[in-house]
C-alpha cells in the first residue's frame, strides 16, 4: 500500500517540475545605458551580463545608448539586470515598449 502512494507522489512532483519550466519564458528586454562611450565598455557590460544567471544573450549598441538582453524571466529579472549593469558602473534603466 505504502508504494503506490509514494509512486503517485513522486510522479506528481515530477509533473509540477515540469510544468513549472514549461511556464518559464523567455524574454527580451531594451535598456538605455548611460555612460558606455567605447568598445572597452561595451564588452565590460556585455561580459558581465553573460555570467549573469538567467540571461542568454546581451548586445550593447554604443551609437543607440542601449542593451538589449534575452532572459529566462523564470531565473532572472529586469531590475537585476539593471543592477548588473550599474554595478560595472554605468546608469541603466528599463526601455518602455
Amino acid at each position: 500500500m505504502k508504494l503506490p502512494i509514494v509512486k503517485v507522489f513522486s510522479l506528481a512532483i515530477v509533473a509540477l517540475l515540469l510544468a513549472a519550466s514549461a511556464l518559464a519564458e523567455d524574454s527580451t528586454a531594451r535598456f538605455k545605458v548611460t555612460g558606455v562611450i567605447c568598445e572597452a565598455c561595451q564588452i565590460q557590460v556585455e561580459k558581465a551580463l553573460a555570467k549573469t544567471d538567467g540571461v542568454k544573450s546581451a548586445k550593447v549598441d554604443i551609437a543607440a545608448a542601449s542593451a538589449v538582453v534575452a532572459f529566462d524571466n523564470a531565473k532572472v529579472s529586469t531590475d537585476q539586470i539593471i543592477k548588473v549593469i550599474e554595478k560595472q558602473g554605468f546608469k541603466a534603466e528599463l526601455q518602455k515598449k
